[in-house]
């Protein structure tokens, strides 16, 4: 549920303000059973099976200023945030559920301010502090098996990820719609969400998501639009920044606490292309690639990947059919698309390193039929618990 106002404009800018309130309830029964060869019944799995509910509230309620003066635009606002969650959980053996309870009450400002100079050129500096909420995958505690070496299983004490983005940028527009952009950011994770692993037996490890301390990125983000011709279009973003993960792994073993330091650094990068060509208002090429280099992790780094792919589209009566042809995950035979070595280690217990090759050269025809051409008109605020959840 939504609400929202928006006052009349003051010479000072424009004011909004809202409430929100969202209820989810996520339930769950894991039944693991394994066949007893000699009665031929499926007997449960104590270890893996379980029964989990997870209950969260949100109350959150905002306000926002923004306005225009001269060559000046501005905005800021804030938000206030309730949160109350509750994580109910009970293995096969438990007569007794464990009730776990988790609850925030926060302030999440935002603030940015725009300078348009005479060349087209602008000049943009922003803050804003955001949270990232845990998912009901990550928090289960009981173990699941992801495959013959790896056991997976959450953290029931999982706290949600708070980010601080700090971004001062530049922006230039040319002619026939060409533009470039660059911004230097920094960012900061508290409660930082990855992945660990113990070992589990000789030759299984136990794969657990939890919050491993603070996670500081410092980059540097490069764009550019470029249209050679009226019909063809091309945009390429590249993203270089240094990563730096510093904390704590807390476990518990057998009755035992444990606590494992964390401390990894690397500078890493990413490109996005993007090139499309109109043949005419009704037919398009276009031809993207998603590029990630070699990122590291709590405990190692995943190798790069990367996923070229080509879709050709054309519409009919009216843009109501449309009809795509998409080729997925390019690989021809010789590229490593779709790709991924991930590899994990600690310095006397354990050393895995597992390749992930998913399918490529996937080739899939699509038909839509719209029934109803009028747009929706619906309307959100553009924030983070607003437009991006709608």
């Amino acid at each position: 549920m939504c609400v929202d106002y928006e006052f009349a404009k003051f010479s000072f800018g424009k004011l909004e303000t809202g409430y929100q309130y969202r209820f989810l309830d996520h339930e769950g029964d894991f039944d693991y059973t394994r066949r007893n060869n000699n009665t031929g019944v499926f007997d449960p799995v104590p270890e893996f099976t379980s029964d989990i509910d997870l209950k969260r509230t949100l109350h959150s309620g905002y306000v926002n200023l923004s306005g225009k003066k001269e060559k000046w635009e501005y905005a800021a606002g804030v938000r206030l945030e309730k949160m109350d969650r509750e994580l109910t959980i009970q293995g096969d053996n438990q007569l007794i559920p464990d009730v776990i309870p988790f609850d925030y009450l926060q302030l999440f400002p935002s603030a940015s301010v725009q300078y348009s100079m005479e060349n087209k050129t602008k000049l943009k500096a922003a803050y804003s502090r955001r949270v990232q909420r845990t998912t009901t995958f990550k928090m289960n505690p009981f173990r699941e098996r992801e495959h013959s070496e790896t056991l997976e299983q959450g953290d029931k004490n999982l706290k949600p990820e708070f980010v601080d983005l700090l971004e001062i940028g530049i922006s230039k527009r040319y002619k026939k719609g060409n533009s470039v952009y660059a911004t230097a950011y920094y960012r900061n994770v508290k409660n930082l969400v990855n992945r660990v692993n113990k070992v589990f037996n000789d030759s299984i490890l136990d794969r657990i998501y939890s919050n491993v301390g603070r996670g500081k990125s410092f980059g540097l983000e490069l764009g550019a639009q470029l249209k050679p011709t009226e019909k063809w279009s091309n945009f390429i973003g590249f993203n270089i920044y240094n990563l730096d993960i510093d904390g704590n792994f807390v476990y518990k073993e057998n009755g035992t606490i444990f606590s494992e330091k964390i401390n990894n650094n690397a500078t890493q990068y990413s490109v996005n292309l993007n090139s499309t060509y109109q043949f005419n208002t009704s037919t398009s090429l276009q031809f993207t690639l998603n590029y990630l280099s070699e990122r590291v992790t709590a405990q190692g780094k995943d190798s790069r990947f990367y996923s070229p792919n080509l879709t050709f589209q054309k519409t009919f009566l009216d843009n109501r059919l449309t009809a795509t042809i998409q080729w997925q995950n390019i690989d021809l035979g010789f590229l490593n698309t779709n790709e991924q070595r991930i590899t994990t280690s600690k310095q006397g217990s354990f050393f895995t390193t597992t390749n992930y090759v998913y399918e490529v050269d996937m080739v899939m025809l699509n038909l839509s039929y719209n029934f109803n051409s009028n747009k929706n008109k619906s309307k959100f605020i553009k924030s983070e618990f607003g437009a991006k959840e709608f």
